[in-house]
């Protein structure tokens, strides 16, 4: 006699579960990844990294002095300083902010060039998360932080070619182009965020939708200046995240493909 077979039901209370295929995950054991990364690779990458980004925050300067010390032109001080306050009025804020909320992305040594060589939220963010979901690797982990690296290099020599073609084929194509076209870039910074939000949010759509209330809340209804949203969204989503880990609430199942 045939027996039926129900379906299988998690117990009550119990998170549901999912699986994660992590493909690109390195036959390493963690030990031995840790003493790669942590001996080896993070000490190098935080001392080059530290020594570049000094050298060029030398160099950005170079130019006016250059021009005040051999044309001898004065500087007034006192507007250079009246600049100076409000240019940090509204960006001083994003120099903790950004850092804190693109590392897990970018990884040690991607944070150190994506700082010094800009376009990170439109370019070097989406180039790294989708590296590392078409490789198969977790942000924030050893393999992540690779993958990361390599997929940020390469941007950047990518970078660099099609901007001395794009400076002169994308103003002759834009001057062809109709105004209500052109007027649509302006919303391209926005879409390329929705698709990195949706990326993520597919994988865990719990965190998505609360995520989303989260953000609605603070940009429409909190009334907060609109330099703190994306700290507040960072750190209360974090913060989250946390108590529900420690708690194993939400948590998908990963599993290691060979």
């Amino acid at each position: 006699m045939a027996t039926m077979r129900l379906p299988d039901v998690s117990p009550v209370g119990e998170p549901e579960k999912k699986e994660e295929r992590l493909t690109g995950v390195s036959p390493l054991s963690e030990a031995e990844k840790d003493r790669i990364m942590v001996g080896e690779y993070t000490p190098k990458a935080h001392r080059i990294g530290l020594w570049t980004n000094l050298i060029h925050s030398v160099i950005f300067f170079l130019p006016p002095v250059y021009v005040m010390v051999f044309y001898k032109i004065p500087v007034d001080w006192g507007t250079v300083a009246k600049g100076w306050a409000s240019m940090m009025g509204f960006s001083g804020p994003f120099w903790i902010i950004e850092p804190i909320s693109y590392f897990v992305i970018l990884g040690v040594a991607g944070t150190y060039i994506s700082f010094l060589a800009g376009n990170i939220s439109n370019f070097r963010i989406p180039v790294s998360a989708v590296a590392q979901e078409v490789a198969g690797v977790r942000e924030g982990s050893h393999e992540g932080e690779i993958i990361s690296n390599i997929a940020i290099v390469a941007s950047q020599v990518v970078l660099t070619i099609s901007a001395l073609l794009g400076a002169v084929v994308v103003t002759l194509v834009l001057k062809a182009l109709p105004r209500p076209i052109v007027a649509a870039f302006d919303f391209l910074l926005p879409a390329i965020f929705g698709a990195i939000y949706m990326q993520f949010a597919i994988r865990h759509w719990r965190y998505g939708v609360v995520t989303l209330l989260v953000a609605i809340a603070v940009v429409v209804y909190s009334g907060l200046p609109g330099w703190s949203h994306i700290p507040v969204v960072v750190f209360v989503m974090a913060i989250l995240a946390v108590l529900l880990y420690n708690r194993g609430i939400w948590l998908p199942a990963v599993k290691h493909k060979a």
